[in-house]
């Protein structure tokens, strides 16, 4: 994506700390409101994106503050996330394949931060893991809470919020969390105090030099209001670095959604020829089938 260089903003890197950064993509800032959040969004905002020179690491300008944030994820509207639970339930398996394949054959405990329904919790559960969840969402939080039932600990609220001892846990996932959150070094660290040494924490996060992004532009579905964070391999490796955690596994995987989700969303961000393709799918009998994507997004396996 072609940026403005003579845009260079004196602004502090969040993961970094270094003070110069470009003007990386414009946009309004605004007062958020939950109905910019989550599945069942009305309209895309992103506000003005800025990227660090040193680590390359993208950000919101505007960041509101953890309070803020707490309070419109605990108000988010999940109508179009329920509809799409048979591909949130693909991804969730894969998740959970990705944390046996790096975390042992032997279940240990396992703690999901912004574990949503709580497919993953009842998935790892199932298998073996003794789970722990944690979710700020109200509605999410029921949802979890009733499907993992006895086999688990759903607790309502941010990781912040939370009472959670240190050291407690064999493996960690953040899945597409770190993204939210207003200082990603200091909530990663709070993160990796939860595990225990030789514990392993999985994230998954949005890529600014993934193929997608490079070839979509600003008409990239990841650029949302909530996302305040952009990473890539650089900034991720120098965020390891400040928290003190080795990588073991850098990769992609797909995530999976209806042939009407996702053209529904390609056309909120205006891609060409999506609008069409969505009324068509609409009154297609494959409108719900599911679909395998690479969003542009990279996740890393990393061991305390």
């Amino acid at each position: 994506m072609k940026t403005d260089a003579a845009k260079v903003i004196d602004s502090l890197c969040p993961v970094c700390g270094a003070r110069e950064a470009v003007v990386f993509l414009e946009g309004a800032d605004h007062t958020l409101d939950s109905s910019e959040f989550g599945s069942s969004r009305k309209k895309i905002e992103h506000g003005r994106i800025l990227r660090c020179k040193k680590c390359r690491f993208g950000f919101s300008q505007f960041r509101p503050s953890d309070e803020q944030l707490s309070s419109l994820y605990r108000k988010m509207d999940n109508e179009v996330y329920d509809q799409e639970l048979p591909g949130r339930r693909k991804t969730a398996q894969r998740h959970l394949r990705l944390l046996q394949s790096y975390a042992g054959d032997k279940p240990g405990h396992l703690l999901d931060v912004g574990c949503a329904s709580g497919l993953l919790l009842k998935g790892a559960a199932d298998a073996g893991w003794t789970v722990t969840g944690v979710e700020p969402s109200e509605v999410f939080f029921t949802k979890a809470h009733a499907m993992v039932g006895s086999q688990g600990t759903v607790m309502h609220g941010t990781l912040q919020e939370v009472n959670l001892p240190d050291r407690a846990f064999d493996a960690e996932t953040v899945w597409d969390v770190l993204e939210h959150v207003q200082q990603p070094v200091e909530f990663l660290q709070l993160c990796a105090s939860k595990l225990k040494p030789g514990g392993h924490l999985l994230v998954n996060v949005p890529n600014l030099d993934s193929a997608s992004a490079r070839l979509l532009g600003k008409r990239w579905p990841l650029f949302l209001a909530e996302h305040l964070n952009y990473f890539n391999p650089a900034s991720l490796r120098t965020l390891a670095a400040k928290v003190g955690l080795t990588e073991v596994k850098m990769g992609q995987r797909p995530a999976s959604f209806s042939l009407s989700y996702l053209f529904y969303r390609l056309a909120q961000h205006n891609i060409p020829g999506t609008p069409l393709s969505h009324r068509i799918i609409q009154k297609s009998p494959l409108k719900h089938s599911t679909v395998p994507v690479l969003l542009g997004e990279v996740y890393v396996v990393w061991k305390r």
